[in-house]
């Protein structure tokens, strides 16, 4: 684990080097949450990429001593919170991701399913459900990076459950593509 307070240099000022260190273990995590919630490979990297340029540009918000993680990841639900919200998000038709080795057809439409059901709910609903269930983050490190308390992580996740059911379990030809 690293020490997050040698992040901050004699002048008070975070330390640019020290702070990509910190980053670069948790940079596969955010690779996993901004493809969770774009489903598209080149997009969730740029993301990242994008995401650790601001963490660098926004360095004096990181609180010496937190842990980096939440606050890194913060940056970057943002940042794919910014990139579905672009105009020409909604213009390009993008190919449903699929996997390498699908274990069976039952298995990868099934999947398949879930990934559109997931892309029919709102940014913050996805967020919660991604970070809580294709990262398995646990609820005090969600109430971190979301910045609510743990309590308020559960119904958020609760409700976001109960939203996504009906979609996943609609028969496939109520659901308008």
């Amino acid at each position: 684990m690293l020490d997050t307070d040698r992040l901050v240099g004699f002048n008070g000022e975070i330390d640019s080097d020290a702070l990509m260190d910190a980053l670069d273990p948790v940079i596969s995590d955010a690779y996993r949450l901004a493809y969770g919630m774009l489903r598209n490979r080149e997009e969730a990297a740029e993301v990242v990429q994008e995401a650790t340029f601001r963490a660098w540009r926004h360095r004096h918000t990181y609180r010496a001593g937190a842990p980096i993680k939440p606050w890194f990841m913060a940056i970057v639900a943002n940042q794919c919170r910014r990139t579905i919200g672009n105009r020409w998000w909604s213009v390009i038709r993008r190919a449903d991701v699929h996997p390498a080795f699908p274990d069976s057809r039952d298995d990868y439409t099934e999947a398949q399913g879930l990934r559109r059901a997931l892309l029919r709910l709102s940014h913050s609903d996805r967020l919660v459900l991604v970070l809580r269930y294709y990262l398995d983050l646990d609820y005090n490190q969600l109430a971190a990076i979301l910045r609510v308390s743990p309590a308020a992580v559960r119904v958020r996740a609760h409700r976001a459950l109960g939203r996504l059911r009906p979609i996943v379990e609609a028969p496939e030809e109520l659901i308008d593509e």
